[in-house]
């Protein structure tokens, strides 16, 4: 009997978290001359956790500013349900420089809505943008 009560608290449990858990965001594509800087995402992972009810997401990857010349870099960030790698070769975020050169601000919107939202992201320039010939890193994501 201990055992089903504590097998049925643990599912509950898991179907609290996955519950509160929010959806991923993905690119705003309406125009927004406040944010001209434009993000790809080349990959992309989160991690959820949990503390003191709450759950956070943490996003981490990496992208190119694309620019003359592109920039590569790597990423992190906080922002609820995190976002999307960009899948097409035309897409992209639009941004703006928070802290020149390691805190940008990208608009990002959950599916079905019909405004955006603000995520802050930290970035690590690097020396060369990613591509064919300089891949990204490979990402490791943790076990929820």
């Amino acid at each position: 009997m201990r055992s089903v009560v504590l097998l049925l608290a643990l599912l509950g449990h898991n179907n609290q978290l996955a519950s509160s858990l929010e959806p991923p965001r993905v690119a705003w594509t309406t125009p927004d001359a406040d944010y001209p800087l434009k993000v790809r995402v080349l990959t992309s992972a989160r991690r959820n956790s949990r503390h003191a009810g709450l759950v956070y997401t943490e996003d981490y990857g990496s992208g190119n500013l694309l620019s003359s010349p592109d920039i590569g870099f790597d990423y992190n960030s906080r922002c609820d349900g995190g976002f999307l790698h960009n899948a097409d070769a035309g897409e992209f975020y639009q941004g703006r420089w928070k802290k020149q050169d390691r805190k940008l601000e990208i608009l990002i919107v959950r599916t079905g809505q019909s405004h955006p939202e603000k995520c802050e992201v930290d970035v690590t320039l690097k020396s060369a943008p990613y591509g064919k010939d300089n891949p990204p890193p490979h990402l490791v994501t943790a076990r929820q």
